[in-house]
């Protein structure tokens, strides 16, 4: 029996300064995406940033896609002017991360979004993003919480509806903030399924097509209170594998 395969769209990073090749940009992700993935288990592979035209390819050779946190997405994608509150951001990244996430939907394959994967699903379906936690409120939660990256960092509630509800099985969850951007104008078909006490939205899910599930905090950061959320990710791989 193979193992389920899971992409994870990988993100640029600059090169250190002891690179024997500095102007070239490294394709990472982090372990903690991979060792949540490999427990539940998983075979996850990191996808490169390749063209438009091979990204359907590089997708029906995996089960699933997660959609990983990193840098801010650019405001252009949701036809917004860059605020100065906007970190520095990535078009290369952000189309391709785009991509993958449109080719999944057409090829009906389940995508789980962490962080700034959650805020792509909803830029990728047309909504927008406040582009700093303190242009949506005047008293937000520290977003982000570095002290507390591993840890609860506050508390967020569940809608008893959502398919987030029935994996968490709990209205009320703890969860970490290493963000400091959020979800503002929902898109198309999203649906906002878990809210913290300052309004930002926490979560979204789409109600059609294959299951597609963001949330704005870093589970893979988290303990084994989370696992349930790469379980219920894998649960959904429609393909029969053999």
């Amino acid at each position: 029996m193979r193992k389920i395969v899971i992409g994870l769209g990988g993100v640029y990073g600059k090169a250190p300064p002891s690179s024997a090749f500095p102007t070239l940009r490294r394709l990472f992700t982090n372990e903690g995406y991979l060792s949540k993935l490999q427990k539940a288990g998983a075979l996850p592979i990191l996808l490169p940033v390749v063209p438009n035209t091979d990204i359907a390819q590089l997708v029906g050779m995996c089960d699933g896609i997660l959609l990983p946190g990193g840098s801010d997405i650019d405001p252009s994608l949701y036809q917004a002017d860059r605020h100065p509150l906007c970190g520095p951001s990535d078009l290369d990244v952000d189309r391709y991360q785009i991509e993958l996430f449109k080719s999944a939907r057409e090829q009906q394959k389940p995508v789980l979004g962490i962080c700034r994967g959650a805020q792509l699903i909803n830029v990728a379906q047309g909504g927008t993003l406040f582009q700093d936690c303190s242009l949506q409120s005047e008293k937000p939660l520290t977003h982000p919480d570095y002290e507390r990256w591993g840890s609860v960092s506050h508390q967020i509630t569940v809608s008893p509806s959502s398919m987030l509800f029935g994996i968490l099985k709990t209205p009320t969850l703890g969860v970490n903030s290493l963000h400091h951007q959020s979800v503002a104008t929902l898109g198309a078909d999203c649906i906002a399924t878990a809210f913290s006490c300052d309004g930002s939205i926490e979560a979204v899910e789409i109600g059609s097509g294959a299951w597609t599930v963001g949330v704005q905090w870093h589970p893979e950061a988290m303990g084994s209170e989370m696992d349930c959320l790469f379980d219920a990710f894998l649960s959904q791989v429609r393909r029969p594998l053999s």
